[in-house]
């Protein structure tokens, strides 16, 4: 390969990796926690007294329709599970207001005062990693981060042939010493091309979310005929319209579903167009042995009046087409929707992996333009002065700044909004804002402190908040459960499944950031660092 174009791939990498890196170290940091939302959701809600709950879904069922029989919209009729005990139902209208219910042994539908589950904590967690932390609403920062993942894509492309030449000679050679830019080189290649699967299938993933409004107008203008919604439903099952009196009990039906689908375990009934002219039945299910469409579920479209699935379109494991099962496991493969724990330990520490490489990205191209201009002939010709203040172009300077603010600032921010949000759920309905409040309160304050301090002053004590911060998440935990005050007892909650999980990663990332807080703290030089931070520093404070 001729050494320009090596040079010109290089700097294809080099230039969108400094434009998009930001972005994706936050939607792959907040990625890595999505992978625990349910868990994330549970842990931060409220306890409250439960009065006794009927585990009857049929009558749960039964009781609701008795009492809102004009009741429209979509009723979603949540099964008992190992995390649920009992019954639940949610109606939701064309305005996405949501109305709880439960049935109390004394055959009472009791309307519960539940926030807008879309506010919950997972749901920020999710939101905050599909929109790359940009402060946008969701329909205007997906097709963005959808445009930065196509880059993202390039930059991959252009930095597996950017190491070609020394791929064999440089790939697992981890040189570990004083020259810590060289063992952050090392770190970010030897990352990124073990985990290139995995960033080829997000990268490619994302663009596809975040732009597919895009990419169905396209396909409804200039391939489909009769435009994209009537081919489809031309190509569908037919959906049966059924009586309501015809319709099967919740219990019946899911054992229906069960000999048609051995494997597939339904976990929501979802009674969409509840009130129309026709109401279908979609039914929301895990399989953990087959890839899903879904972040959770995969889905089956059932006859009310028979039972009989008339769609497995996105029924795990029952895709009749490559195309379907092709994006079946495209869903799944970004998501992690399958297999057991295992699998989402994997993708926690890829997403965190995945992070890791871009700050690294950015601090490279720092290290790498401040030591270009250091080698000016016109810089090495001035004062001593003068020539540290020309050591670093001030756009290179902020953003060596901005990257350490943002990525330990979000490292801090989350945990810490997790943290706040189950100490003040008892009390506080609007989890919503207390996410917003604290996120960008602790992100902007780490952002700031960076900027004002610069790297070098600012680094230690902004790791050892982040450690801080994501103490807080099992220190929080420990005080529910063991000390005895009145006043925490409202945050007592039994253990389920993914809280330890949870509480583990954030253990893990506070004794992880704790631990270069203090390494940075004893090095006598910032070169010799575990961060590779040195050239915030005036020439004069760094070794010769």
């Amino acid at each position: 390969m001729k050494k320009q174009t090596l040079l010109d791939y290089i700097a294809v990498h080099s230039w969108v990796g400094i434009v998009c890196g930001l972005f994706l170290f936050i939607a792959f940091y907040a990625g890595a926690f999505s992978m625990l939302d349910p868990a994330i959701t549970r842990w931060t809600q409220a306890s409250h007294p439960q009065a006794a709950v009927s585990p009857d879904a049929d009558a749960a069922l039964d009781r609701f329709l008795a009492e809102h029989p004009d009741a429209k919209g979509r009723l979603s009729l949540r099964l008992a599970n190992d995390q649920q005990t009992a019954p639940l139902l949610k109606l939701s209208d064309s305005q996405r207001h949501e109305s709880w219910f439960e049935l109390g042994q004394d055959g009472v539908l009791r309307h519960l005062n539940r926030a807008q589950e879309a506010d919950d904590t997972g749901n920020f967690v999710d939101y905050l990693h599909r929109k790359g932390g940009l402060p946008l609403p969701l329909d205007w920062a997906e097709p963005a981060i959808g445009i930065v993942s196509l880059l993202y894509a390039l930059a991959l492309v252009s930095g597996v042939v950017a190491l070609l030449p020394s791929l064999v000679k440089d790939l697992f050679h981890l040189r570990l010493g004083a020259n810590f830019k060289r063992m952050w080189l090392d770190v970010h290649n030897l990352l990124g091309v073990a985990s290139l699967p995995f960033h080829i299938v997000i990268a490619v993933s994302a663009a596809v979310f975040g732009l597919h409004d895009w990419i169905y107008a396209a396909q409804d203008h200039f391939i489909y005929r009769d435009g994209l919604r009537a081919t489809v439903a031309r190509e569908s099952a037919p959906p049966p319209t059924i009586a309501r009196a015809d319709w099967l009990k919740p219990s019946e039906l899911v054992v229906k579903i069960r000999e048609q689908a051995p494997h597939f375990e339904p976990q929501i009934l979802d009674y969409v167009g509840l009130g129309g002219k026709r109401t279908l039945l979609f039914v929301a299910g895990s399989n953990e042995t087959h890839f899903k469409r879904g972040a959770q579920f995969g889905y089956a479209f059932v006859n009310l009046a028979t039972g009989e699935i008339y769609d497995r379109t996105y029924l795990p494991g029952e895709q009749r087409s490559a195309l379907g099962a092709a994006l079946s496991s495209f869903f799944s493969l970004h998501f992690g929707s399958f297999g057991n724990d295992s699998v989402r330990v994997l993708y926690i520490l890829l997403g965190l992996s995945g992070a890791l490489i871009f700050y690294t990205g950015n601090i490279l191209w720092v290290e790498s333009r401040t030591k270009r201009l250091r080698k000016r002939p016109e810089t090495s010709a001035l004062s001593e002065q003068t020539a540290q203040a020309a050591q670093r172009a001030w756009h290179v300077d902020i953003l060596s700044k901005v990257t350490l603010g943002v990525c330990l600032g979000c490292a801090a921010a989350l945990p810490a909004t997790i943290a706040v949000a189950r100490w003040l759920a008892p009390w506080v309905d609007d989890l919503n804002g207390v996410h917003q409040v604290t996120f960008h309160a602790v992100f902007g304050a780490c952002v700031l402190v960076a900027i004002r301090l610069g790297n070098a002053r600012a680094a230690v004590p902004l790791l050892w908040l982040t450690a801080l911060c994501n103490a807080l998440v099992p220190f929080t935990a420990w005080a529910a459960h063991f000390v005895p005050a009145e006043l925490l007892l409202p945050l007592r909650k039994p253990y389920q499944d993914g809280f330890l999980m949870l509480e583990l990663l954030c253990l893990f990332l506070a004794v992880f950031f704790g631990w270069l807080a203090w390494r940075f703290q004893r090095v006598p030089h910032p070169s010799a660092s575990p961060l590779p931070i040195s050239s915030s520093l005036p020439s004069d404070a760094k070794p010769s």
